[in-house]
C-alpha cells in the first residue's frame, strides 16, 4: 500500500513525529522547548516516555490514554500560538498533513526508545546521544528531571532498581537493532503500527470501549485482596508474599502471587509485572514454571480460597 491507515486508539503507546510547516524552525530558542515540554506535562491524557527535539522536527514516545485525537491537535494549536506571540511570526508552526503517529506495541517500547534516543547520531549531529542535549536520554540517567515517566521502560531493563541506570546506559550503547524504517514507518503491512497482528486485533476490538479513570484503582484493589487472600492461606507476611522478602518454604511466592492475580482473579499481565518490577515476559514464563513446581491440589486450595473470599455471604 502507499498509504498505511493511522489508528486512534486509546490507552495505546504512539511513536508521534511532527515536521514544522514550509522548514520553518519550531523553536526559536531553548525556552521554547521546555514550553513544550510544559505543555506536555500538563495533558493528564498522556504519560511522556521519551522525547527528542530538532528544529525542524519533533519526536516523541507517549502512552496516550484517549485518542490521541482529542488531546494532540489542541497542543499543537496552543504552542503554535504561543510561538506566534513571542516571535511576531504569522502562519502555522506545524505540518499537520504529514504529522505520523505509529501505534508501538508494548513489547517494542525498548527498541523505540532507543531510536528516538539514537536520531542525533543517526542524522549525523554527534557521535554518542549522551552529547546531545535536547532528548530525554538524559532523564533516564537522572541527569535531569523534564517530566519524563521512566519507570515503565526502566523496568522492562531491569527489576532492580539499583541497576535500571546502567542497564539503560549499556543497552542504548549495545544495541543496534537496524530496525528503524520498521519503527519510523510501522512494521505492519496496513495500519501505522509496531505490532504484531493478534496485538492489534485485541486493540480495536476495544475501540469503543469509554476510557475509565478508575480503572488502577479497582486494579489496585484486586491486588490487595491478592495479597492478603495469599498471606491468610500460607501464613507469609505480607513483604514475602510481595517478594521484598524471602521465606525458604516459599521462594517463589511473588510468582504464586501473580499467578493467582493473572490466572485465577484475571487480572491484567501488565499491571502485576509493574507491581512485582519484573518484565512481562519474564514473568509469564514463571507463572506457567508454577505447576511444576506446586502440586495440583495445592493451587486447587489457593483458587478456591479465593472463591470463596470474593462470594457474598
Amino acid at each position: 500500500m502507499d498509504k498505511k491507515i493511522g489508528l486512534d486508539l486509546a490507552n495505546q503507546h504512539y511513536y508521534i513525529q511532527i515536521s514544522s510547516s514550509a522548514h520553518t524552525s519550531i523553536f526559536s530558542s531553548v525556552f521554547a522547548m521546555d514550553y513544550l515540554l510544559q505543555l506536555l506535562q500538563k495533558q493528564e491524557s498522556i504519560e511522556l516516555y521519551g522525547y527528542c527535539f530538532f528544529p525542524d522536527k519533533i519526536h516523541l514516545l507517549v502512552l496516550s490514554k484517549t485518542q490521541p485525537s482529542n488531546w494532540l491537535e489542541a497542543l499543537l494549536v496552543q504552542y503554535s500560538q504561543w510561538h506566534q506571540e513571542i516571535s511576531s511570526d504569522s502562519g502555522y508552526v506545524f505540518d499537520d498533513e504529514n504529522c505520523q503517529l505509529v501505534l508501538v506495541q508494548p513489547k517494542f517500547l525498548r527498541r523505540t526508545l532507543h531510536h528516538v534516543h539514537n536520531l542525533p547520531v543517526t542524522n549525523k549531529l554527534c557521535s554518542t546521544c549522551d552529547q546531545y542535549l535536547y532528548s530525554s536520554y538524559h532523564d533516564y540517567l537522572d541527569n535531569q528531571d523534564t517530566g519524563i515517566n521512566t519507570d515503565p521502560i526502566l523496568t522492562l531493563l531491569s527489576p532492580h532498581s539499583a541497576q535500571r541506570v546502567r542497564r539503560f546506559h549499556d543497552y542504548m550503547a549495545g544495541n543496534k537493532s537496524g530496525n528503524d524504517k520498521k519503527i519510523e514507518h510501522g512494521n505492519h503491512d496496513y495500519y501505522l503500527a509496531y505490532a504484531d497482528t493478534a496485538y492489534l486485533t485485541r486493540a480495536m476490538s476495544n475501540y469503543h470501549q469509554p476510557y475509565s479513570q478508575d480503572i488502577e484503582k479497582h486494579l489496585k484493589s484486586l491486588w490487595q485482596k491478592c495479597v492478603l487472600t495469599l498471606s491468610e492461606i500460607t501464613q507469609l507476611e505480607s513483604n514475602t508474599v510481595l517478594g521484598i522478602s524471602r521465606h525458604h518454604s516459599l521462594p517463589d511466592a511473588q510468582f504464586l502471587l501473580a499467578w493467582l492475580f493473572i490466572n485465577v482473579a484475571h487480572g491484567p499481565v501488565y499491571y502485576a509485572s509493574k507491581c512485582l518490577g519484573v518484565d512481562e515476559a519474564t514473568l509469564q514464563l514463571k507463572i506457567k514454571s508454577i505447576a511444576l513446581h506446586h502440586p495440583k491440589s495445592y493451587l486447587q486450595h489457593i483458587s478456591l480460597a479465593w472463591q470463596e473470599s470474593i462470594t457474598p455471604a
